[in-house]
C-alpha cells in the first residue's frame, strides 16, 4: 500500500508540472525574474524547460549541456562550428559549438521556428533564450504573440484569434532598422518635467532585455540636439569613485508613448551601447500593467 500511495504521488507530482506550465486559455504563464520575463513549458512535449524571453537576439541559444543532454526529445540535427564563433550576450560572450535549425514544440499551440545556437557555459538562471519574434502558431504559422502583463500572461495567436480583438488596440508601425534588427517603432516620447512639456521623435526598440522604462542613446545625433535645444532640462548625474561620469538620467513627472501614459518615470541616458543606431530602447516597466501585442508578420505593435 506505502508503494501505491508513492507512486501516485509520483504522478501526481507530474501532472501537476505539466499542468502548472500553461494556464486554461492557451496561455503560459510569466515570471519576472533578473530584469527580464520566463516562461515554463516542455520542448516537445517531453522535456522540462525554463525560457528566458527575448527580442534583442535573432536565434534561440541554448547552454550545451542541455542540448545534448535532451537531444533525442529536442529532435533536430546539431552540425559542430569551426570552433570560432561566438556570442555576446549581456557583454559575456560565449562559444557557439553547434547550431542547428527547425521547429521546436513548446505547447499551446506555440512553437519555435528558426535557428539554434549552441553555446558552451550558457549556464545562466533558464539556460535558454528565445526571441519572441521567431514564435509561431501551430496552427496558421501566424508570428502573433500576446503580452498581457494584467495577467502576467504570454500567448500565441491564430490570425483568426487575433481579428476578433484587434479593434480594441492603437497600432503602430514596427521597422527592423535598428542594430542586429531589433524590432523597433518610430514615435515619439512626450514627457513633462518642471512644469514643461517635452518630446522627443525617434526609433525606438522594443527591448524585453531592458528592465527600465527607457533609455535614450547617447551617441544618437538626434537626442544630442534634443538636450542641447533644451539646456533647461535638468540631468541627474552619477560618477563612479574616480569621479568619471557612469550615467545620466531625466526624472520626469508624467511621460507618455505609443499611446500609454506614465507618473514619473525616470529616462536615462546611456553610452554603454555604442553600435546601437536607434534614439531609444523601451523596456519592462513600459509593458507592466499593460496588454500588447505584436504582429511580426504585419509588421504592427498595438497597445491598449
Amino acid at each position: 500500500m506505502k508503494n501505491i500511495f508513492s507512486l501516485l504521488s509520483i504522478l501526481l507530482l507530474g501532472y501537476n508540472t505539466i499542468f502548472a506550465q500553461s494556464n486554461g486559455d492557451g496561455s503560459f504563464a510569466l515570471k519576472e525574474e533578473n530584469g527580464h520575463y520566463y516562461f515554463e513549458t516542455q520542448i516537445n512535449d517531453k522535456v522540462p524547460a525554463k525560457m528566458m524571453l527575448e527580442s534583442g537576439i535573432f536565434v534561440m541559444v541554448m547552454d550545451s549541456i542541455y542540448a545534448f543532454e535532451n537531444k533525442e526529445a529536442i529532435n533536430l540535427d546539431y552540425v559542430r562550428t569551426d570552433g570560432n564563433e561566438k556570442m555576446n550576450l549581456g557583454g559575456k560572450v560565449y562559444d557557439i559549438t553547434h547550431k542547428a535549425k527547425g521547429k521546436v514544440g513548446l505547447g499551446n499551440n506555440m512553437e519555435y521556428c528558426g535557428e539554434i545556437f549552441i553555446l558552451s557555459g550558457y549556464n545562466t538562471y533558464s539556460g535558454i533564450a528565445i526571441p519572441i519574434q521567431n514564435i509561431c502558431n501551430t496552427e496558421d504559422g501566424s508570428r502573433i504573440i500576446k503580452l498581457d502583463m494584467e495577467k502576467f500572461e504570454l500567448r500565441s495567436m491564430s490570425r483568426k484569434q487575433f481579428k476578433s480583438e484587434a479593434e480594441d488596440y492603437t497600432a503602430t508601425a514596427i521597422n527592423y532598422d535598428s542594430y542586429m534588427g531589433m524590432p523597433a517603432v518610430k514615435t515619439h516620447l512626450d514627457f513633462e518635467k518642471g512644469g514643461k512639456n517635452y518630446s522627443l521623435p525617434g526609433n525606438y526598440l522594443l527591448d524585453l532585455g531592458n528592465a527600465s522604462f527607457v533609455f535614450l542613446m547617447k551617441q544618437s545625433q538626434v537626442v544630442q540636439d534634443f538636450l542641447h535645444d533644451n539646456p533647461d532640462i535638468e540631468l541627474k548625474k552619477a560618477y563612479n569613485k574616480k569621479g568619471v561620469l557612469v550615467a545620466e538620467a531625466i526624472v520626469t513627472e508624467k511621460a507618455s508613448l505609443c499611446n500609454r501614459v506614465f507618473e514619473k518615470q525616470v529616462i536615462a541616458i546611456t553610452s554603454s551601447l555604442p553600435k546601437f543606431t536607434v534614439e531609444g530602447s523601451v523596456g519592462l516597466k513600459f509593458f507592466e500593467g499593460a496588454v500588447s501585442v505584436f504582429d511580426f508578420d504585419k509588421r504592427k505593435f498595438y497597445t491598449k
